[in-house]
């Protein structure tokens, strides 16, 4: 991975599905934006061509093997940086991502060799702040489960468990960006752990000054 050696601020929102990533990032949002910071809130799969490919792989009405699976979430994680990210970070503004790498190597281990997947993505900007929101596999089904009727390919508590294991051994091999965070608290309480965070670097000090 390739450290942002940008202005402005790369913020990346993991974990398996219910973990509360999206409701995070809301949130960070909007208490940046009141801040006075230009603020782009986005995710992957994006909404272009390939992110749409990518989605109708995991609701199952498009097969593909695994490994083609991932040359699309490359692909898709290539326009995304050079289209949308990099243009925002070379401002000086600050980038907020719901899933990223971590999610394609979590989720990707449960068929490829990991190595290979971290091969694929090790020309991609690294984060300088990765949150990941841990959950229990029951949790996040009861959540899933709560929130939508559609389940998706990944979202059976097994393979969820796996991830969630995924994740963690990811978060030990970058620790230096990494927070893991409790994400069974309540929404409040991670809030203000991340901001709490972001605000201690020295980015952002750096930015609000």
């Amino acid at each position: 991975m390739q450290k942002n050696y940008y202005p402005g601020f790369f913020i990346a929102f993991e974990g398996i599905d219910g973990a509360g990533s999206s409701t995070q990032l809301e949130l960070l949002t909007k208490t940046l934006r009141k801040e006075g910071f230009r603020v782009l809130a986005t995710k992957e799969p994006t909404n272009n061509v390939v992110g749409g490919l990518i989605k109708g792989v995991l609701t199952d009405s498009v097969k593909l093997p695994p490994d083609s699976l991932q040359l699309l979430f490359s692909a898709d994680r290539a326009h995304h940086l050079q289209r949308e990210i990099i243009p925002v970070l070379a401002k000086g503004n600050v980038v907020l991502t719901d899933r990223y790498f971590f999610s394609t190597v979590a989720y990707g281990a449960l068929d490829l060799d990991r190595n290979w997947l971290l091969d694929l993505n090790k020309n991609f900007l690294l984060p300088d702040f990765i949150f990941l929101l841990d959950i229990s596999a029951k949790v996040s089904i009861e959540r899933i489960k709560n929130s939508r009727f559609e389940v998706e390919l990944f979202e059976k508590e097994e393979k969820l468990s796996k991830v969630a294991k995924n994740f963690l051994s990811l978060a030990k091999k970058f620790p230096k960006n990494t927070y893991v965070l409790d994400g069974e608290l309540s929404k409040e309480e991670i809030a203000d752990m991340i901001l709490n965070f972001v605000k201690k670097s020295a980015k952002y000090k750096k930015l609000s000054g």
